[in-house]
């Protein structure tokens, strides 16, 4: 029971790290005055340049993957639904870190590093692929309005790959899918709501 419960604190605490917000810190920049406020990796990428941002993104990956991770290769955990919720509070402690006042990140890099542990490469790639596709109808210049629909659009496209899971056996994954675009949804709501307000 403890075990578990270690093991699901331990992934919230690692995502409650704001990587990106620190690495602005150290270079005198306060993420939550750049663009829409996010601390998170897309913001420190655009206030500093795509190298800065390429690290902060790929520390964000993977807190979503560690120490989740380590507990399943060498303390051989199998239990796919402990592995789910600890994912999701990875998730959970990046858009609501305590270290934040709970107002964390987006939770998009973090969210690829959390469906890394549960699904392998299979997930971040159709989740990646998705959002690519929708990332190509502008490149540059995005509002961050036109972000929210990016990722709203890229996890509805991921819905016949959960289909196809749960109908094979692995229940699982709605869970992480529901869980995940709940708070993804939520992380983007204001966006989200102007989008719709507008349309």
């Amino acid at each position: 029971m403890w075990d578990k419960v270690i093991i699901i604190f331990l992934q919230f605490l690692s995502g409650s790290i704001m990587y990106s917000y620190l690495i602005a810190k150290l270079l005198n920049i306060d993420l939550r005055k750049v663009r829409d406020g996010n601390p998170g990796a897309y913001n420190l990428w655009i206030s500093t340049n795509w190298k800065i941002g390429l690290i902060g993104a790929l520390l964000d990956y993977f807190k979503g993957i560690y120490p989740l991770l380590w507990f399943v290769r060498y303390k051989d955990i199998k239990d796919k639904w402990l592995i789910t919720v600890s994912a999701l509070a990875g998730i959970f402690g990046h858009v609501f870190s305590p270290f934040m006042g709970g107002k964390g990140g987006k939770g998009v890099a973090v969210s690829f590093g959390a469906w890394t542990v549960v699904t392998g490469l299979e997930g971040p790639l159709f989740l990646g692929l998705s959002m690519f596709i929708f990332n190509l109808a502008k490149m540059h210049g995005a509002t961050p309005e036109e972000d929210a629909l990016k990722v709203l659009y890229g996890f509805l496209c991921l819905i016949p790959y959960v289909v196809y899971k749960v109908f094979t056996g692995h229940l699982y994954i709605l869970l992480l899918y529901l869980g995940n675009f709940g708070i993804i949804a939520y992380s983007h709501r204001n966006e989200l709501l102007k989008v719709f307000a507008n349309a």
